[in-house]
């Protein structure tokens, strides 16, 4: 990494940790999906006699929580950038740093970082708590020697990553805070998960296999759903998406006036 590079970054660091709302909205993100991931987990175990075909205590334990985590990671990604559009503040950014490409990276790392930690972080802790739960319940607990465990709990982490560039992409792209969370939970909530609901069944079926979400939270998975994609493969499909946006992104960032 040079010099200047690990420059920009720090300055992106800086920015992002003295808006006061950010930590904190990033620590209510891992509270939520170590909370309600222990919730779910409480009930997975209460029915677990009801009989499951595909019990996945590890997936089980994070993906509760996640569900509605991840938009507070998106949008904070969408936030990094509209809160510098909106300020005025990305007109000083650009002048300090004049290499676009150089700018946009450091964005794209510091927040890339930032969000792939606190994953970990939240991954680890909502395994942790809901195997205890799910153990308590008297249900099957997942344990680390369990093939495919650590995986998917990392997986989970990278997942958070993914997700929050996501955000930074829509952030760039669409320059409006509202309209980038818009277009994020429609993208990350609304297709994959009530879409299939509504879809005709062909297509409901495709959304959940192949959408870049619903395919990506394979690798999050220690039980394998022969209709779906395999875990690696799954999180190759939202990692192609996540770069695709970003090379959207980029080329908007590099050729639009701030």
């Amino acid at each position: 990494m040079s010099a200047a590079f690990a420059d920009t970054v720090r300055s992106e660091w800086t920015k992002f940790r003295t808006i006061p709302a950010n930590v904190p909205t990033l620590l209510s993100a891992v509270a939520l999906m170590v909370g309600a991931g222990a919730l779910t987990a409480n009930g997975a175990a209460e029915n677990y006699r009801a009989g499951h075909a595909l019990f996945d205590a590890t997936y089980i334990s994070m993906y509760g929580g996640f569900l509605f985590a991840q938009i507070t990671v998106g949008a904070l990604g969408v936030l990094v950038v509209t809160h510098e559009y909106a300020t005025g503040l990305i007109r000083t950014s650009t002048t300090v740093v004049p290499r676009r490409g150089r700018l946009f990276a450091a964005k794209v790392a510091t927040y890339g970082l930032i969000a792939l930690a606190m994953g970990w972080v939240s991954s680890f802790g909502a395994y942790t708590l809901g195997q205890t739960v799910i153990a308590a319940g008297g249900a099957p607990a997942a344990s680390f020697a369990d093939p495919g465990v650590l995986r998917a709990v990392v997986g989970m982490g990278l997942i958070w990553a993914l997700v929050g560039l996501v955000g930074v992409a829509l952030g760039i792209l669409l320059r409006a805070t509202m309209a980038a969370t818009t277009v994020l939970v429609a993208v990350n909530f609304i297709i994959p998960v009530i879409g299939p609901r509504l879809l005709p069944d062909a297509v409901g079926a495709w959304v959940t296999t192949y959408w870049p979400i619903s395919a990506g939270l394979q690798i999050t998975t220690t039980v394998q759903d022969p209709g779906r994609v395999e875990p690696w493969t799954g999180l190759g499909v939202m990692a192609a998406f996540t770069v695709v946006l970003l090379v959207a992104a980029f080329a908007v960032f590099r050729s639009r006036d701030t």
